[in-house]
């Protein structure tokens, strides 16, 4: 056996490079796309855990606010509890950040940032208590530029320094390296729009800290922490240190004894919630990176075929000298084997290569979604690549099963005479086509289970069965497209097109697996198109909809620093009185913890939105009328995600934990949001104050009179304000702009996905075409011998590639309509619970069509030619 693989396999794809050099690209593209979205999805939520456990230190045990913090009284009782070991108080606060002084404030374009472009994670910390948690030590800390660096005593100054002078702050040498800051030199920062200068008094060089975002991270005095981001009197969280035999009384203790607004978890807990977040998120684009590896089996198929095909004659003798059909088995089965090692190997390759791209785009709609924050810095996951190798292998070996059987099992008598078409062997039509209308059917039930039973999974159950069912189709659907294009082929292209079209139908086995490719890369790009054109018609309408305000205003910073955001209430009771201005709507929002997920609590001014705004509820209800009854009523509304998510309904109750106790609230409606999958509620800012015991305000809408100057009242906003704050204004049509912008980053990588499934489609139709001209070798060898020109066999070959790419797209439009009706009514609801209303342009099919066709005509170009120069005679030549 080894001396068969020897002789007949290595020699074989040596002297066959090119085509084997193709097949590898297209396994090592399929395999790549797959790899280089867990490696992207990895990286990000890594980063996030790595940051967590950077932050934490040594700490076993956490005592943590589930929203906007808790009374730093309770720390003094955390201290004295039994069983702790050490406590440490921490004020967490992300925001912008600049090297050197502040610059004058004024207004910037719509999450514009200007000059502030560091995203920094500030830990408000007591030194004094620090020492058993391992985050900062100032006796290893060094002085960036001063001298004596290495001097403990210096270091030691320099912490006392850290703790007694206000507005000092320490950063990790990563970021002062890459900042070129030194001691002494000036960091500002952005608090609620206000730039605050920090001294930098220390440099730490803890490892882990050179790690957490990417080393952007700075050290305060808590205290200072406290005063910068208007948080006095406030903690996030107390990092406890318990002896290991003793954490789980001690948390069942505090859990009981701490106010209800407060949780005692693990390290690890807030990084499993992000996981469940944005779990949704992540399996998506992974299902998404199977079609890519799933197009690369029929490519597999193709070259494992065409290697039956080529070296038939061979595997007769062999036959024919006593090699069981075991042994033809095995032989092709470890050509799709070599494959498929060679090609996921080098998809791996590529996989990290593109990752780097994709962390960009992953990392980007984690921030816009579910507003975590992230380091673009990739890191390498060996499971990921175990899984992606082992996929790319096992998808070489069931590709490469049917062939390698069909090889073995044809009489050697039928192999050694080439002029006999391996497809002499007809296909079972009928039952093929049963099979797939039946697939199809069931593809409906399972649909239909799913939405009944809010079974998630199964809507890709359900999406795999129509991919199934088409490929079972194709075979049916190729013979019926050649009886209906023969005709015109013939009078159109002449005897070229003819026999162009008739061996679609000689050779339907082989050309049926190149239109089932095309059929799953065309289907996947219209099903997507249709998918992403009809959410974004969605958020469009919802945006014009929801979005009513002339002017959007927030601080400089706002969608970092979230819950650190305060605006002064003089600030917005003196812009409610800016001429042209008849109402000022505010907004705060903070994360929640309902059930064993994070969701989003918002306040907004229900009075002006019930009469100004104009939010769409799922029921068709008025929006006047449902937010006046909740204003009256102290209830609620809630995200159409947070319905689907936690399978609440208009007219029920929910209760939140907050820190003014648990609160049961009625929802009096259920409302249309795309702003994020993770869910929100939405209450009256009074409400929201009271509950909150809070009446800070982070951003604000300004609604302007008929015909009022929006550019004069921006301007009076901005003189309002004064010089120290910067603020990013919106008028309501850039906000619009905005947001889609947003959205058409968010699915710029699906796109990336489809153009990949594309590529590995048209090599498997050059693999194809490649096929189809050695097996009717003598066929072209007789037209040659007879006076075809070159140039008829040439245009007789591209006719033929039209014509495959013509029924490959015509095919996928069909299971890309299928396959979008999943996508939007069962796969996006059931995940991510949000209603699209489905809109198809004709205009996506036409394009898939053309820009199939032509990328087919493209790809027969190089076997038109191979078939224009084969010689007649040895064409021609039978062997008795």
């Amino acid at each position: 056996m080894i001396t068969l693989v020897r002789w007949l396999l290595a020699r074989r794809l040596w002297q066959e490079r090119w085509r084997t050099l193709l097949t590898l690209l297209g396994v090592a593209l399929g395999v790549s796309v797959f790899v280089s979205i867990r490696l992207a999805s990895f990286s990000a939520l890594s980063s996030f855990a790595e940051t967590v456990d950077a932050v934490t230190g040594r700490a076993n045990l956490q005592v943590q606010s589930t929203s906007d913090g808790f009374d730093e009284a309770l720390y003094a009782r955390l201290v004295r509890w039994p069983g702790v070991v050490a406590a440490a108080p921490i004020v967490q606060v992300s925001a912008l950040a600049k090297p050197g002084g502040p610059i004058p404030g004024g207004a910037l374009e719509f999450d514009a940032r200007g000059a502030y472009t560091e995203n920094l994670m500030l830990l408000g910390l007591d030194p004094l208590v620090e020492a058993p948690f391992l985050r900062y030590d100032p006796a290893t800390a060094a002085q960036v530029g001063a001298k004596g660096g290495g001097d403990p005593a210096a270091s030691m100054r320099s912490a006392l320094r850290l703790l007694a002078q206000p507005n000092t702050v320490a950063i990790t040498r990563t970021l002062a390296n890459r900042l070129r800051l030194r001691l002494d030199d000036t960091l500002t920062v952005l608090s609620s729009g206000i730039p605050t200068p920090l001294v930098i008094a220390q440099v730490i060089q803890s490892e882990e800290l050179q790690q957490a975002m990417g080393g952007n991270v700075a050290l305060l005095d808590v205290a200072t922490a406290q005063e910068v981001f208007h948080r006095s009197g406030r903690l996030d969280r107390v990092d406890l240190i318990v002896a290991p035999q003793d954490r789980d009384r001690v948390r069942r203790e505090l859990q009981q004894a701490m106010p209800v607004e407060v949780a005692v978890d693990l390290p690890q807990t807030r990084t499993r919630q992000v996981e469940n977040m944005v779990h949704a998120f992540e399996l998506n684009l992974t299902a998404l990176s199977f079609i890519a590896l799933f197009v690369s089996m029929f490519l597999i198929f193709n070259a494992v075929a065409m290697s039956v095909l080529r070296w038939r004659r061979e595997v007769g003798i062999l036959r024919g000298l006593g090699v069981t059909r075991s042994e033809v088995t095995a032989l092709f089965l470890t050509e799709g084997i070599v494959l498929g090692v060679a090609g996921s190997a080098i998809g791996l390759g590529i996989g990290t290569v593109l990752a780097r791209g994709t962390l960009h785009a992953v990392g980007q709609t984690l921030t816009d979604l579910y507003q975590v924050q992230h380091a673009n810095t990739l890191r390498l996951d060996p499971a990921t690549y175990g899984i992606g190798f082992g996929l790319g292998v096992l998808a070489a070996f069931l590709s490469a099963l049917l062939p390698a059987i069909e090889a073995a099992w044809t009489p050697p008598g039928v192999t050694m005479r080439q002029g006999i078409l391996l497809e002499a062997q007809r296909l079972p039509i009928k039952r093929l086509t049963a099979t797939g209308v039946g697939a199809l059917f069931l593809s409906a039930w399972v649909a239909a289970w799913t939405v009944h039973r809010h079974q998630p999974m199964g809507g890709f159950a359900s999406a795999f069965l129509v991919i199934l069912a088409f490929s079972l189709l194709a075979p049916g659907f190729t013979l019926t497209c050649e009886r209906l294009v023969s005709g015109p082929a013939g009078r159109l292209g002449g005897i070229e097109g003819a026999l162009g079209a008739r061996y679609l139908k000689e050779a339907v086995a082989r050309t049926s697996v190149v239109v089932a490719s095309l059929m799953l890369a065309v289907g996947m790009m219209v099903a997507l198109s249709i998918m992403v054109g009809s959410f974004r018609r969605t958020v469009d309408t919802w945006i014009t909809q929801t979005i009513r305000g002339d002017l959007y205003i927030e601080p400089v910073g706002h969608r970092t620093s979230l819950g650190a955001t305060v605006l002064p209430d003089s600030l917005i009771e003196a812009a409610g009185r800016l001429p042209g201005v008849i109402a000022v709507d505010t907004y705060r929002a903070t994360t929640i913890r309902f059930g064993d997920r994070l969701a989003f609590v918002v306040g907004v001014d229900f009075d002006v939105q019930g009469r100004l705004g104009k939010l769409g509820f799922v029921n068709g209800a008025d929006s006047r009328a449902v937010l006046s009854g909740a204003l009256a009523s102290g209830a609620v509304i809630v995200t159409e995600s947070f319905s689907h998510r936690h399978r609440v309904k208009a007219g029920e109750t929910i209760e939140l934990r907050t820190p003014s106790g648990p609160a049961r609230l009625r929802v009096a409606g259920v409302f249309y949001d795309y702003s994020t999958d993770a869910g929100a509620v939405l209450m009256d800012r009074r409400l929201f104050a009271r509950l909150w015991k809070d009446p800070r305000t982070e951003s604000l809408a300004l609604y302007c009179s008929r015909g009022a100057d929006l550019d004069s009242v921006r301007r009076a906003f901005v003189a309002l304000a004064g010089p120290r704050r910067v603020f990013s204004i919106t008028p309501n049509q850039a906000l619009r702009e905005r947001v889609l912008t947003v959205f058409d980053q968010t699915f710029r990588i699906t796109f990336a996905l489809q153009l990949i499934a594309v590529l590995v489609a048209v090599l498997g139709v050059v693999t194809t075409l490649t096929a189809l001209i050695l097996q009717r070798g003598r066929e072209m060898g007789v037209l040659r011998a007879t006076g075809a020109m070159v140039g008829q066999v040439r245009k007789m070959v591209l006719i033929e590639s039209g014509l495959l790419g013509l029924i490959g797209s015509l095919l996928g439009c069909g299971a890309g309509f299928a396959l979008a009706l999943l996508l939007v009514h069962v796969i996006n609801k059931q995940f991510f619970g949000w209603s699209i209303r489905m809109s198809v342009d004709p205009w996506v099919f036409v394009q898939a069509v053309v820009m199939m066709v032509v990328a087919s005509v493209l790809a027969g170009i190089g076997p038109a030619r191979s078939a224009a120069k084969r010689v007649a005679a040895e064409a021609m030549r039978v062997d008795a």
